[in-house]
């Protein structure tokens, strides 16, 4: 059975807050032992991330790169053992990202997040983000005309 509304919307509060700490045990709290993350805009072999190691795996390096990255949540709507929120994701590149090198510069990036609950715990997660956006703000891509 789901976790209710109010319980979802906390358990997704604790994780980004957490996360801004860089704290990515938190996972092993919120996630199931067979969890998945989906992102399609992730480049090859990160579509796809299965259990809470891979997972604080990509995020260490991803907050190496960006150690003051930061999340506030705009919303959050939940349907059944669903939550789908937006959070504004703000940091600085000071670290290599990838391919890409440090470039010292901030972003501030809109994401959609889907998250679908057995229990108290995420079993599978959905990131929608604007890697082209951040990627431009950050200096790594021509802008846009």
């Amino acid at each position: 059975m789901a976790p209710s509304r109010e319980r979802m919307i906390e358990i997704v509060h604790h994780i980004h807050d957490r996360l801004g700490s860089g704290d990515v045990s938190v996972f092993r709290e919120h996630l199931t032992a067979d969890y998945a993350r989906h992102c399609q805009s992730m480049p090859p072999g990160f579509e796809e991330i299965r259990g809470h190691e891979q997972l604080a795996d990509f995020l260490v390096e991803h907050f190496e790169a960006i150690p003051d990255w930061n999340d506030t949540i705009d919303f959050a709507l939940v349907d059944g053992d669903r939550i789908g929120y937006q959070v504004t994701s703000r940091g600085t590149q000071t670290g290599a990202l990838g391919p890409f090198p440090a470039s010292n510069r901030s972003f501030e990036l809109v994401n959609m997040v889907f998250h679908r609950f057995e229990g108290e715990k995420i079993a599978e997660t959905w990131v929608l983000w604007d890697n082209l956006s951040m990627f431009t703000q950050l200096g790594h891509m021509p802008a846009p005309g």
